[in-house]
C-alpha cells in the first residue's frame, strides 16, 4: 500500500508541480529518448534540467515497459504539447489508444 502511495507521489506532483511552474516558461521544454536497457521512455527537460521522466506507459495499471523507442516518444510528444498548451500532462487510456500504444 505504501509502494504504491509512494508510486502515485511520484508520477503525480512533479507533473502537477512542472504544469504550475511552467505557465509562461513553455519555450524551454524539451522531449529526450530515454534508453532504459530492455525498453524506452522519455524524459522532458525545462531549460536542461529534467522534470518529467517516464519510462512506463502511464495510465496503464502495473508495470508495462514502452516497447520501442517510437513509442515512447509519440507519448512523451503529446505530454510535451499538453504542457506547451497549458493543459495537465495526465494522460489517459483513450489518448494511449489513439497513439496506439498498447501494454505488452
Amino acid at each position: 500500500m505504501i509502494k504504491r502511495f509512494h508510486r502515485l507521489v511520484m508520477f503525480t506532483v512533479p507533473p502537477a508541480a512542472l504544469f504550475f511552474s511552467c505557465q509562461g516558461k513553455k519555450e524551454g521544454l524539451r522531449l529526450a529518448p530515454v534508453h532504459t536497457g530492455s525498453s524506452w521512455g522519455y524524459r522532458i527537460l525545462h531549460n536542461g534540467r529534467p522534470v518529467i521522466y517516464q519510462a512506463e506507459i502511464p495510465a496503464v495499471a502495473g508495470h508495462h515497459p514502452f516497447s520501442s523507442k517510437e513509442e515512447a516518444m509519440r507519448v512523451g510528444s503529446l505530454v510535451l504539447h499538453k504542457l506547451r498548451h497549458g493543459q495537465s500532462p495526465a494522460v489517459s487510456l483513450r489518448e494511449l489508444d489513439s497513439l496506439h500504444i498498447r501494454p505488452r
